[in-house]
Protein backbone atom coordinates (compact mmCIF):
# COMPACT_ATOMS: atom_id res chain seq x y z
CA UNK A 1 0.00 0.00 0.00
CA UNK A 2 1.67 3.06 -0.96
CA UNK A 3 1.82 6.01 1.28
CA UNK A 4 2.51 5.36 5.02
CA UNK A 5 5.86 6.73 6.13
CA UNK A 6 7.11 3.40 7.34
CA UNK A 7 7.32 1.42 4.31
CA UNK A 8 10.42 0.62 3.17
CA UNK A 9 12.36 2.95 0.75
CA UNK A 10 14.82 2.99 -2.22
CA UNK A 11 17.66 5.67 -2.74
CA UNK A 12 19.98 6.43 -5.16
CA UNK A 13 23.39 5.57 -5.18
CA UNK A 14 24.37 8.50 -7.17
CA UNK A 15 22.19 11.00 -6.93
CA UNK A 16 22.47 14.28 -8.91
CA UNK A 17 23.91 17.37 -7.35
CA UNK A 18 22.13 20.37 -7.51
CA UNK A 19 19.43 20.27 -9.99
CA UNK A 20 19.09 23.71 -11.44
CA UNK A 21 15.86 25.96 -10.51
CA UNK A 22 12.97 26.19 -12.86
CA UNK A 23 12.52 29.35 -14.45
CA UNK A 24 11.04 31.92 -12.32
CA UNK A 25 9.00 34.11 -14.92
CA UNK A 26 6.66 33.53 -18.03
CA UNK A 27 8.56 34.02 -21.24
CA UNK A 28 7.69 37.13 -23.04
CA UNK A 29 8.87 36.81 -26.45
CA UNK A 30 8.14 33.52 -28.81
CA UNK A 31 6.44 30.79 -27.18
CA UNK A 32 8.29 27.22 -26.56
CA UNK A 33 8.57 23.91 -28.01
CA UNK A 34 7.51 22.31 -24.46
CA UNK A 35 3.96 21.42 -25.44
CA UNK A 36 5.09 20.13 -28.90
CA UNK A 37 8.06 18.14 -27.16
CA UNK A 38 5.68 16.78 -24.72
CA UNK A 39 3.09 15.24 -27.84
CA UNK A 40 6.43 14.31 -30.02
CA UNK A 41 7.65 11.82 -27.01
CA UNK A 42 4.35 9.77 -27.15
CA UNK A 43 2.66 10.27 -24.06
CA UNK A 44 -0.97 7.80 -23.56
CA UNK A 45 -2.40 11.07 -21.99
CA UNK A 46 -1.44 14.33 -21.63
CA UNK A 47 -3.23 16.93 -19.22
CA UNK A 48 -2.84 20.96 -19.99
CA UNK A 49 -4.91 21.81 -17.10
CA UNK A 50 -5.94 24.58 -19.13
CA UNK A 51 -9.55 24.86 -17.54
CA UNK A 52 -11.23 22.81 -14.95
CA UNK A 53 -12.32 20.14 -16.84
CA UNK A 54 -11.30 19.34 -20.81
CA UNK A 55 -9.27 16.12 -22.82
CA UNK A 56 -6.05 15.08 -23.08
CA UNK A 57 -3.74 16.70 -25.82
CA UNK A 58 -3.84 13.07 -26.64
CA UNK A 59 -5.80 9.89 -26.65
CA UNK A 60 -8.85 11.17 -25.98
CA UNK A 61 -8.95 10.89 -21.97
CA UNK A 62 -11.30 13.31 -19.84
CA UNK A 63 -10.44 15.03 -17.03
CA UNK A 64 -12.75 16.91 -14.30
CA UNK A 65 -12.05 18.62 -10.98
CA UNK A 66 -14.10 19.50 -7.79
CA UNK A 67 -15.39 23.01 -7.21
CA UNK A 68 -12.70 24.19 -5.18
CA UNK A 69 -10.47 24.14 -8.04
CA UNK A 70 -9.55 27.12 -9.50
CA UNK A 71 -7.24 28.34 -12.66
CA UNK A 72 -4.33 30.52 -12.31
CA UNK A 73 -0.78 31.75 -14.42
CA UNK A 74 0.73 28.33 -14.70
CA UNK A 75 4.03 26.68 -15.26
CA UNK A 76 7.25 28.42 -16.74
CA UNK A 77 6.84 26.62 -20.37
CA UNK A 78 7.39 29.60 -21.84
CA UNK A 79 3.75 29.37 -23.92
CA UNK A 80 1.86 32.72 -23.61
CA UNK A 81 -1.37 32.63 -21.39
CA UNK A 82 -0.53 29.23 -19.94
CA UNK A 83 -3.04 28.51 -16.92
CA UNK A 84 -2.36 25.71 -14.15
CA UNK A 85 -5.09 24.51 -11.23
CA UNK A 86 -4.48 25.07 -8.04
CA UNK A 87 -6.00 23.28 -5.34
CA UNK A 88 -6.86 23.84 -1.82
CA UNK A 89 -5.16 21.16 0.10
CA UNK A 90 -8.56 20.47 1.84
CA UNK A 91 -10.96 18.72 -1.45
CA UNK A 92 -9.69 19.67 -4.12
CA UNK A 93 -8.83 17.07 -6.85
CA UNK A 94 -8.78 16.51 -10.66
CA UNK A 95 -10.41 12.97 -12.03
CA UNK A 96 -9.67 11.29 -15.49
CA UNK A 97 -11.23 9.03 -17.40
CA UNK A 98 -7.61 6.93 -18.49
CA UNK A 99 -8.09 3.76 -17.16
CA UNK A 100 -4.59 2.12 -16.99
CA UNK A 101 -2.47 1.50 -20.07
CA UNK A 102 0.58 0.63 -18.31
CA UNK A 103 1.68 -3.32 -18.63
CA UNK A 104 5.68 -3.39 -17.79
CA UNK A 105 7.09 0.43 -17.84
CA UNK A 106 5.54 3.88 -16.86
CA UNK A 107 6.26 7.08 -16.59
CA UNK A 108 4.49 10.06 -15.00
CA UNK A 109 5.19 14.24 -15.51
CA UNK A 110 4.32 16.92 -13.56
CA UNK A 111 5.14 20.49 -12.84
CA UNK A 112 4.15 21.63 -9.48
CA UNK A 113 4.58 24.39 -7.35
CA UNK A 114 3.80 24.32 -3.20
CA UNK A 115 1.89 26.29 -1.54
CA UNK A 116 4.01 25.18 2.02
CA UNK A 117 6.10 22.63 2.70
CA UNK A 118 4.57 18.92 2.93
CA UNK A 119 6.02 18.86 7.04
CA UNK A 120 3.99 22.08 7.52
CA UNK A 121 0.58 19.86 6.23
CA UNK A 122 -1.09 17.47 8.02
CA UNK A 123 -1.73 14.46 5.65
CA UNK A 124 0.55 13.53 2.41
CA UNK A 125 0.25 15.78 -0.66
CA UNK A 126 -0.72 13.19 -3.64
CA UNK A 127 0.72 14.28 -7.11
CA UNK A 128 -0.67 11.89 -9.78
CA UNK A 129 -0.88 7.75 -10.39
CA UNK A 130 -2.75 5.35 -10.53
CA UNK A 131 -3.50 3.24 -7.44
CA UNK A 132 -4.43 -0.14 -6.50
CA UNK A 133 -3.87 -1.72 -3.10
CA UNK A 134 -1.26 -4.17 -3.48
CA UNK A 135 -0.11 -2.64 -7.52
CA UNK A 136 0.66 1.14 -6.29
CA UNK A 137 1.63 3.72 -8.83
CA UNK A 138 1.64 6.85 -6.56
CA UNK A 139 3.71 9.60 -6.92
CA UNK A 140 3.60 12.17 -3.52
CA UNK A 141 5.14 14.05 -1.27
CA UNK A 142 5.05 12.88 2.52
CA UNK A 143 5.14 14.62 5.64
CA UNK A 144 9.06 14.55 5.60
CA UNK A 145 9.35 16.67 2.86
CA UNK A 146 10.55 13.90 1.14
CA UNK A 147 9.02 12.98 -2.67
CA UNK A 148 8.32 9.18 -3.16
CA UNK A 149 6.89 6.91 -6.19
CA UNK A 150 6.15 3.88 -5.16
CA UNK A 151 5.12 1.17 -7.93
CA UNK A 152 4.06 -2.16 -6.13
CA UNK A 153 2.77 -3.49 -3.18
CA UNK A 154 5.21 -1.52 -0.61
CA UNK A 155 8.14 0.38 -0.50
CA UNK A 156 9.68 3.36 -2.53
CA UNK A 157 11.85 5.25 -4.45
CA UNK A 158 12.51 8.35 -3.17
CA UNK A 159 13.94 12.04 -3.44
CA UNK A 160 14.59 14.62 -1.09
CA UNK A 161 14.45 18.31 -2.63
CA UNK A 162 16.30 21.16 -1.08
CA UNK A 163 13.81 22.42 1.41
CA UNK A 164 14.50 25.99 0.78
CA UNK A 165 13.34 26.08 -3.01
CA UNK A 166 10.38 23.13 -2.48
CA UNK A 167 8.00 25.61 -1.23
CA UNK A 168 6.43 28.14 -4.05
CA UNK A 169 8.55 27.81 -7.05
CA UNK A 170 7.57 25.88 -9.87
CA UNK A 171 9.60 22.41 -10.27
CA UNK A 172 9.24 19.80 -13.39
CA UNK A 173 9.15 16.29 -11.77
CA UNK A 174 9.20 12.77 -13.96
CA UNK A 175 8.98 9.40 -12.38
CA UNK A 176 9.80 6.79 -14.18
CA UNK A 177 9.65 2.94 -14.14
CA UNK A 178 10.60 -0.40 -15.83
CA UNK A 179 9.91 -3.52 -15.11
CA UNK A 180 11.85 -5.33 -17.45
CA UNK A 181 15.54 -3.56 -16.27
CA UNK A 182 14.21 -3.39 -12.55
CA UNK A 183 14.68 0.59 -12.49
CA UNK A 184 12.79 3.21 -11.45
CA UNK A 185 13.72 6.77 -10.99
CA UNK A 186 12.88 10.33 -10.08
CA UNK A 187 13.86 13.37 -12.02
CA UNK A 188 13.80 16.70 -10.47
CA UNK A 189 14.00 19.95 -13.35
CA UNK A 190 15.02 17.59 -15.80
CA UNK A 191 17.98 16.10 -13.75
CA UNK A 192 18.37 12.52 -12.21
CA UNK A 193 17.67 12.77 -8.77
CA UNK A 194 17.49 9.05 -7.50
CA UNK A 195 17.28 5.60 -9.30
CA UNK A 196 17.20 2.06 -7.79
CA UNK A 197 16.61 -1.62 -8.84
CA UNK A 198 13.81 -2.50 -7.69
CA UNK A 199 10.94 -1.49 -10.78
CA UNK A 200 7.61 -2.86 -9.05
CA UNK A 201 4.64 -4.47 -10.51
CA UNK A 202 2.99 -4.35 -14.08
CA UNK A 203 0.17 -3.80 -14.84
CA UNK A 204 -1.35 -1.01 -13.81
CA UNK A 205 -5.37 -1.20 -14.88
CA UNK A 206 -7.17 1.65 -12.20
CA UNK A 207 -8.35 4.90 -13.03
CA UNK A 208 -5.38 7.86 -13.57
CA UNK A 209 -6.12 10.69 -10.62
CA UNK A 210 -4.36 14.01 -10.22
CA UNK A 211 -4.28 15.89 -6.62
CA UNK A 212 -5.59 13.00 -4.83
CA UNK A 213 -6.03 9.56 -5.09
CA UNK A 214 -9.05 7.85 -5.02
CA UNK A 215 -7.81 4.42 -3.24
CA UNK A 216 -6.27 6.45 -0.54
CA UNK A 217 -7.74 8.85 0.48
CA UNK A 218 -7.75 12.45 2.08
CA UNK A 219 -4.30 13.08 0.16
CA UNK A 220 -5.13 16.52 -1.21
CA UNK A 221 -2.61 18.11 -2.97
CA UNK A 222 -1.86 21.79 -1.65
CA UNK A 223 -0.70 23.76 -4.12
CA UNK A 224 -0.55 24.49 -8.16
CA UNK A 225 -0.20 21.92 -10.66
CA UNK A 226 0.54 22.00 -14.37
CA UNK A 227 1.19 20.09 -17.60
CA UNK A 228 0.44 16.37 -16.31
CA UNK A 229 1.06 13.21 -18.64
CA UNK A 230 1.15 9.66 -18.29
CA UNK A 231 3.51 7.81 -20.89
CA UNK A 232 3.36 3.58 -21.08
CA UNK A 233 7.38 3.39 -21.18
CA UNK A 234 10.09 5.02 -19.35
CA UNK A 235 11.86 7.99 -20.07
CA UNK A 236 15.35 8.06 -20.62
CA UNK A 237 17.60 10.38 -18.94
CA UNK A 238 17.99 12.04 -22.21
CA UNK A 239 14.21 12.78 -23.16
CA UNK A 240 13.81 14.37 -19.47
CA UNK A 241 16.43 16.47 -20.11
CA UNK A 242 14.83 17.43 -23.38
CA UNK A 243 11.46 18.32 -22.18
CA UNK A 244 12.84 20.50 -19.44
CA UNK A 245 15.31 22.31 -21.83
CA UNK A 246 12.31 22.66 -24.54
CA UNK A 247 11.16 25.36 -22.20
CA UNK A 248 13.81 27.83 -23.90
CA UNK A 249 13.45 26.14 -27.25
CA UNK A 250 11.84 28.81 -30.17
CA UNK A 251 10.31 27.36 -32.96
Amino acid sequence: MSGPSSNPSSTAAAPASNPVAAPSAPYTGKPSQFVQTVVASKPIAYFRLESTSSTSEVGGAAYTSTPSVTLSPGAPINVPGNQCAVLNGKDGAITTTQKGGITAAASIMAWVMLNSLPSKNDHILYVAGISESGNDFDLQFERDDVLKFFTSGGGSVEYKPEPATLAGTWHMIVATMDTGSKTRAIYWDGKLGTVDSVGGSPNKTQLFAIGESPVFRGRFFNGSMDEVALWDRALSGAEVARLYGSVTVNP
